[in-house]
């Protein structure tokens, strides 16, 4: 039997991790097709979004050309306001101007004092865009080299979004900057400090920085257009620097301050100017809140360049593909043991929900330093597997619940034909009659099975005996409960079929025994023409020591009690199994965590040897057994009934011997003293009506009135 359960408890090991290796695979080829790359991205965004702001870069300054500048100015800006405002801004002594205005055509009064201006000054950048898909290109303002000008194409994502940073880019006819925009700016700014642009391994370097060249799988991505030299663009917030207009410096409304030893940024956003782009603070919200001007996304590949540079902020990483592989293995992993370990569904739904609460706490404290790790893939990876677990679990349950159905019918089969011999045997069956203990003093401190030494008696019952015994080859010699079966007759037909009997009751027991609020069965043998089954230990006291007489439980005790133990029965009748001894004694409240565990199963316990040859079979004990069960027919409901009137004993303080019914009522009523009036057992507690209706269903003499399952009880139950 150990190697039995031993078996079983493999099996559910290798179903869990097979299930865990099944979803990892499936997950990572689902990934690798870029099935969940959408997915990543949007909770990238929200993570993004949810990240603490620093606040505005103090280094940069944006002039943004605004609606009103376009209705006072005029659009394009002519050549004469662009070299106005370039004039002043450059009195102020900023470290950098960049110009995010094309001007690769002449646009008058003006143009060619600008161009002038841009030809002879070494602190602006003007801009051009490279030739794509969509777009032939624009070239820089004539007569400006090309180590001067940045480039302003951006990295866009599939959803239109920019996330990543692109840094450098091939010349090409149309625009001859090698350099985007933002890292040119930055440069100049780091000039002061003496650090340029170096190239390490065909990788740039700034100072002892080496901006890593995306690929195309980086985190989330799957199949990103890596072309050009990227890094991800790691936003410092929705606001990047502080915002004036192109009137407010014309009209000297800007103080210096705000202006000298800064990058000044200049570029439209205004919307009529189409220079609006979606970012990560765009996602998921049905307005324009998050979108940004391009002269602010520019602003923020500035600000991320020197604040890695300059103040140590680390570039985004993401996990090797074994790294992911490992987290998604984990994860499905986990879905699958919390399945196995935890069978109830409010524990297995608030369980699921806080361990994908702690991936996504985990992955996004990750985030906030500067680590993309992918969240869909692996929560789908816990959820799947937990989902296929669930699955297995429902499958496996009804299959045991096929065979336990099948080992039911064959017990009463067994029975009967035990009956049968016994009754050509002249030996006959029924519970009631008690036994001493045979063999009491030859089974102290003696083995059995050459290994559980008897140290104690725990009680008799008909023609079986429970003593308490130490496993000996077990590390700690644990304590055990050893069940003696001793035939009521050695003829060989008999023993034959009840040894079958026995085993048939094992095969059952065990399976109850996966409940944690069931004993788990630990073998069963046969030795010297006895049988035996050994049980776990439940260290605790039985119910009956806190049910005293006279005192009364509150009624949150007395409802606690009765959900606990209706839903283990709730497990037990799954099985389509009549415990058919629900009391008091049979209720262990477990030392270790407070929770009542139900004893005592099984039917060949119940067969015992009587005088007369009438027979019947799982009687019960008197005062909480129902009238079908005393008649040898019990039910489901039948173990409600009883577990009601040890509601009404807990509520009331007296014993169910007292308890009588009303002739016309059917009620259960109280007659405390001999010769005197009966009196509704509610008269005895302060309990509520709602309770007292429920617990007068429960112990309704007419099974077919009475709750017939335990979750409709349950159900009622949750209202107290």
């Amino acid at each position: 039997m150990f190697k039995s359960l031993k078996k079983i408890f493999t099996k559910s090991q290798s179903v869990v991790l097979l299930s865990g290796a099944v979803v990892t695979m499936m997950l990572v080829g689902i990934q690798k097709l870029g099935v969940l790359e959408g997915l990543e991205l949007r909770v990238y965004d929200q993570m993004q979004q949810l990240r603490a702001s620093p606040g505005v870069d103090s280094r940069l300054l944006i002039v943004g050309v605004t609606e009103k500048d376009v209705r006072k100015w005029g659009w394009p800006l002519s050549g004469e306001i662009l070299d106005r405002l370039l004039g002043k801004l450059d009195s102020f002594q900023p470290r950098a101007i960049g110009l995010d205005i094309f001007r690769d055509q002449p646009v008058n009064p003006g143009h060619d004092k600008l161009s002038e201006r841009l030809r002879l000054s070494d602190t602006i950048t003007p801009v051009c865009k490279h030739t794509d898909k969509t777009n032939i290109g624009t070239p820089p303002p004539q007569g400006i080299e090309a180590e001067r000008v940045g480039f302003v194409d951006v990295a866009e994502d599939t959803d239109g979004i920019i996330r990543r940073n692109l840094l450098l880019l091939s010349p090409s006819q149309s625009c001859s900057a090698e350099f985007s925009f933002g890292l040119q700016l930055a440069l100049k700014y780091l000039e002061v400090q003496n650090i340029r642009a170096e190239y390490i391994n065909e990788e740039l370097k700034l100072r002892n920085i080496i901006f890593k060249r995306l690929q195309n799988d980086f985190g989330g991505y799957r199949a990103a257009d890596a072309g050009g030299y990227q890094v991800m663009l790691n936003y410092r917030s929705s606001k990047i620097a502080e915002q004036v207009t192109v009137t407010d410096i014309l009209t000297d409304q800007v103080k210096p301050d705000l202006i000298k030893n800064r990058i000044v940024l200049i570029g439209s956003t205004a919307e009529s100017l189409k220079d609006i782009l979606k970012t990560p603070y765009s996602s998921g919200k049905l307005d324009n809140s998050g979108d940004m001007a391009g002269v602010e996304i520019h602003a923020q590949s500035v600000s991320q360049i020197l604040s890695v540079v300059l103040n140590g902020q680390p570039l985004l990483w993401s996990l090797p593909e074994w790294g992911e592989v490992l987290l998604i293995g984990g994860c499905a992993l986990i879905g699958g043991l919390l399945v196995w370990r935890l069978q109830h569904p409010l524990l297995l739904a608030v369980s699921g929900v806080s361990i994908i609460a702690v991936l996504f706490g985990g992955i996004f404290f990750i985030f906030t330093q500067a680590g993309w790790v992918p969240f869909v893939a692996p929560a789908l990876g816990f959820v799947l597997s937990s989902g296929t677990m669930l699955a297995y679990t429902a499958y496996q349950a009804k299959q045991e619940q096929k065979e336990i159905s099948h080992l039911v019918k064959q017990q009463k089969d067994l029975i009967a034909q035990l009956q049968a011999v016994s009754r050509e045997s002249g030996v006959t069956l029924k519970q009631g009659t008690a036994a001493s203990f045979l063999g009491e003093e030859v089974l102290r401190d003696t083995l059995l099975n050459t290994r559980y030494k008897i140290i104690d008696n725990l009680g008799s019952g008909g023609f079986s005996n429970t003593y308490l015994a130490i496993d000996t080859q077990r590390p700690g010699s644990p304590k055990c409960v050893v069940k003696q079966l001793r035939p009521a007759s050695l003829e060989p037909d008999y023993l034959e079929i009840l040894s079958r009997l026995f085993k048939t009751e094992a095969e059952i027991l065990e399976t109850l025994g996966k409940h944690k609020q069931i004993p788990q069965l630990m073998a069963v043998f046969e030795e010297n023409q006895q049988f035996y089954i050994v049980q776990e230990f439940i260290r605790g006291k039985p119910l009956s020591q806190e049910l005293l007489p006279g005192q009364r439980l509150r009624q949150s005790e007395v409802v606690n009690i009765l959900k606990e133990v209706l839903e283990v029965l709730g497990f037990v009748h799954s099985y389509d199994i009549i415990h058919r001894d629900v009391k008091p004694s049979n209720l262990i409240r477990r030392e270790s965590d407070e929770h009542i565990v139900l004893i005592d199963y099984g039917a060949v316990k119940q067969i015992i040897p009587e005088q007369q040859e009438s027979l019947t079979i799982a009687i019960g004990t008197a005062g909480y057994a129902p009238p079908e069960q005393m008649a040898g027919i019990p039910r489901l409901n039948s173990d409600i009934y009883a577990l009601g009137m040890l509601g009404i004993e807990a509520l009331t303080g007296i014993a169910p011997k007292t308890y009588r019914r009303d002739s016309i009522t059917n009620k259960v009523t109280i007659q405390v003293q001999t010769n005197a009036n009966l009196r509704n057992w509610e008269e005895f507690t302060d309990a509520t009506d709602e309770l007292v209706a429920i617990i007068d269903k429960m112990v309704d003499i007419d099974f077919m009135q009475r709750y017939q399952v335990t979750a409709d009880v349950l159900k009622v139950l949750e209202n107290i």
